[in-house]
């Protein structure tokens, strides 16, 4: 039909326009690991800080590779096809990648926090 027709130029067109802002998923970099030893007290804000960033950071990689993968989906099924299953795949890795990057860099961050306030305990 014509209605059915139209809905689907429109959502290929909008998959079009949109192409390249969900292809742009850049992940964040990992942050150093901080010495709760020798760190000072704005040495050890600024790890904190910096974990907190990555940690929101990754939140928003995943967010993007999942919508690249939503919006894959919706292309290939406007094209009346389905999406590689290599692509679903990569895509799961890449997001369960990065989840494990910020449990290490949470898990880390604790460590040295803890570690600084042993050692700077008054």
């Amino acid at each position: 039909s014509k209605g059915h027709l139209r809905v689907r130029l429109l959502i290929t067109l909008f998959l079009c326009l949109a192409a390249p802002a969900w292809a742009q998923c850049v992940e964040p970099q990992m942050p150093a690991v901080v010495d709760g030893n020798a760190a000072s007290a704005d040495q050890m804000r600024a790890a904190l800080a910096d974990a907190r960033a990555f940690i929101a950071q990754s939140g928003i990689y995943q967010d993007c590779v999942r919508q690249d993968l939503a919006l894959a989906r919706a292309q290939a099924a406007a094209e009346g096809k389905t999406v590689d299953p290599a692509a679903e795949v990569a895509a799961k890795a890449r997001i369960a990648a990065s989840q494990q990057a910020q449990d290490r860099v949470g898990q880390a961050s604790n460590a040295a926090l803890t570690t600084y306030k042993m050692v700077h305990a008054n």
